[in-house]
This record gives structure tokens, C-alpha cells and sequence, in this order.
């Protein structure tokens, strides 16, 4: 079997994507490089945007997001616990921006550590999509 991993999409607007990723282990190994956010699904499909707020549990393991290129860029890291990074606080500065080169897909990849079974976590990514 396979480590479940599921995705619903809370808002997908013209300029703000809201997405709700649900992890579910069951000891098959951990997650490299998964796609978690696919651009090119979404209403406009686009490869540019900012992470604007970030909600997330984990359960028993930890993750790191990366922004998807050629050399993938790492985007952030999150604990075996709870994160918070609100809209509010991050869009003063104008959000975590996609600084990936070459190759840039506007895709969100996961790692895992310490992802067994029954570990589990929920993961909420809010984004402003940047048209060209």
C-alpha cells in the first residue's frame, strides 16, 4: 500500500488558491519530492503565485514543502506539531514568493521525516496566484 495523501480545493479564484491537503501514513515509507499542489489544475493554471498563509498539524512526522523546478527551492519546514503563519502576518511583506528558476511549474512538493503508520497531519495552503 501507499501512504494516503488526499487534496480538496477550498477557493480557486483568479488570484487566491486555498487548498486543504489531508496525510494519512501507514508505514510504506515517506513521501519525496510528492506533488501536493498541481498549478496546472487550477482556474487559471499558472507558475507563478506567493504562499500567503500556511495552517498545519502534524501528527508524528514533519515535512518540508519545496516550490517545484529544475533544482527544486525550499520552500518551508513544519514541525511534528502545529503551525500558524497567517494571512495577516505574512501579506504585509507580500508572502513567501516563488524564487525558483529555471524550470519553475508553480508546484508544491512535500517531504516527509518520520512519516509511520497512523501518522497523520492536515495541511492548509493559502496562495495569490500572479498572472504574466
Amino acid at each position: 500500500m501507499a501512504n494516503t495523501i488526499t487534496s480538496q480545493t477550498i477557493v480557486d479564484g483568479t488570484k487566491n488558491l486555498i487548498v486543504k491537503i489531508d496525510i494519512l501514513g501507514d508505514a510504506s515509507g515517506e513521501e519525496t519530492a510528492t506533488v501536493i499542489v498541481d498549478a496546472s489544475t487550477f482556474t487559471p493554471a499558472y507558475t507563478d503565485c506567493s504562499l500567503v498563509g500556511i495552517h498545519a498539524t502534524l501528527v508524528g512526522f514533519t515535512a518540508r514543502l519545496y516550490w517545484d523546478a529544475t533544482a527544486n527551492v525550499p520552500l518551508f519546514s513544519i514541525a511534528d506539531y502545529e503551525v500558524n503563519l497567517t494571512t495577516q502576518e505574512v501579506r504585509r511583506f507580500g508572502g513567501l514568493p516563488n524564487n525558483a528558476g529555471a524550470g519553475k511549474t508553480g508546484d508544491v512538493l512535500m517531504t516527509t521525516a518520520g512519516l509511520g503508520a497512523a501518522d497523520h497531519g492536515t495541511l492548509i495552503l493559502e496562495f495569490e496566484k500572479h498572472q504574466a
